[in-house]
């Protein structure tokens, strides 16, 4: 049986995926325009919409992927790449809010929050135990 802090990470990781993907599709007509106008100058501003679905499609398989690993695979390592995921993204959000080069969505700033939870949970007594194969 897995130990309730990988039971927890779960099901805050998981929303924050879900989470994630419901602030990409409310925000999904303001990302692309933002986008398009950055790409006008290269000449690319007509494959933005196709960018920012391709990008969060393969920004969804990379977290399942991550979350299989170490929810389903004991694979501790993972526990690391999600932590550092984490950091990245909250000094980004503050670089960019700092220097207003960039903004910040409610649904964006929750799925960040649950996936610092989540992420919080793996480095927990009983997820360690698990991942180095002490518990069943």
């Amino acid at each position: 049986m897995r130990p309730d802090a990988i039971r927890k990470f779960d099901l805050f990781f998981l929303a924050s995926v879900a989470m994630g993907l419901a602030s990409g599709l409310l925000n999904f007509d303001a990302q692309v325009a933002a986008l398009a106008q950055a790409w006008t100058q290269v000449g690319l501003q007509d494959q933005a919409e196709s960018f920012i679905i391709g990008i969060t499609i393969v920004g969804f398989a990379v977290n399942m992927l991550l979350w299989y690993l170490a929810s389903r695979k004991r694979q501790g390592w993972v526990k690391w790449v999600l932590a550092a995921f984490v950091a990245f993204s909250a000094v980004s959000i503050v670089s960019a809010l700092a220097s207003d080069m960039g903004s910040l969505s409610l649904t964006g700033a929750i799925a960040l929050l649950l996936k610092a939870i989540a992420t919080v949970f793996l480095f927990m007594p009983d997820a360690k135990a698990w991942f180095s194969g002490q518990v069943s």
